[in-house]
């Protein structure tokens, strides 16, 4: 008889040893089931020598059979979780689709879509999930609020100043990104600001925390979702948001292919320029 795998380590949420089970981000119902490619972060630094994101061949990436995800949680943290806030979000991104279908075709304006009756306590507690999943598992430790917040299905209040839930429409056609906590300078800001965020791809939409947020001028700020509602509050949410292109494995980077090859040809042309000079 085939022995049957089990893969032992943290809890990304709880925070316990032991054996983990598989945790489909997002959840399988919403359109995660399928065989999947993914490329690790070795492949990504690679990326030069393989050409532009999109051009990277799949046999370059890792083929999942049973939909995105990875060994992240024990089995209690994952059943509670998928039991209270997983049929929410599956609602919640099966309404999303049909507000959204005809917009991701649009380049990049600010679009308003309403949301029927939908649990935002909920939604936003399976959010925090899937962000601990995509994480090293010491997040949770390093933010107990977090933890806490999560694991209790009734729990509400998450300060604004601490912690920021963004949302905006992936436009039709855009690459899968999920990016683990990274540091990134914001060259828009005046005076320069570093900014500390983790982002997620769950089509039709892109997820974003931020620790410590700067400003929230360029989303869809749904952090009230965690202050404003309790477990069992419906509510018909109207959320005006843009519609980004997704072309890089960056963290916040929405540039067009045209623009990202644009910004390659300079970039090389100064680097010659400079070599030049020496």
């Amino acid at each position: 008889m085939r022995k049957r795998y089990v893969k032992k380590g943290k809890c990304h949420i709880c925070g316990k040893m032991g054996p983990l089970t598989y945790e489909h981000v997002p959840p399988r119902k919403a359109f995660n089931s399928n065989k999947a490619f993914i490329y690790m972060g070795e492949e990504i630094l690679k990326q030069d020598a393989l050409g532009f994101p999109w051009e990277i061949p799949k046999s370059k990436g890792k083929q999942l059979q049973r939909g995105i995800g990875n060994y992240t949680l024990c089995g209690k943290c994952n059943n509670d979780t998928g039991a209270w806030y997983g049929s929410a979000f599956v609602d919640f991104i099966l309404k999303g689709y049909r507000e959204t279908y005809f917009r991701r075709h649009i380049d990049n304006p600010w679009v308003e879509i309403t949301l029927n009756d939908i649990y935002p306590l909920r939604i936003i507690k399976q959010i925090m999930t899937m962000f601990f999943s995509i994480n090293n598992p010491n997040l949770s430790n390093a933010h107990e609020e977090l933890q806490e917040f999560v694991l209790s299905k009734e729990k509400r209040g998450l300060l604004e100043k601490d912690f920021g839930f963004y949302i905006y429409i992936m436009k039709l056609g855009s690459m899968l990104r999920r990016m683990g906590i990274t540091v990134i300078g914001d060259f828009y800001s005046v005076p320069f600001q570093k900014r500390i965020v983790s982002e997620l791809s769950t089509p039709p939409f892109g997820l974003i925390l931020e620790f410590q947020p700067k400003h929230t001028n360029n989303f869809s700020d749904i952090t009230y979702f965690a202050n404003e509602f309790k477990y069992d509050q419906k509510a018909t949410i109207k959320l005006e948001m843009p519609v980004c292109e997704i072309n890089t494995y960056f963290p916040l980077d929405y540039r067009s292919r045209k623009e990202i090859v644009n910004d390659y040809i300079k970039n090389k042309i100064e680097s010659i320029m400079m070599r030049e000079q020496k």
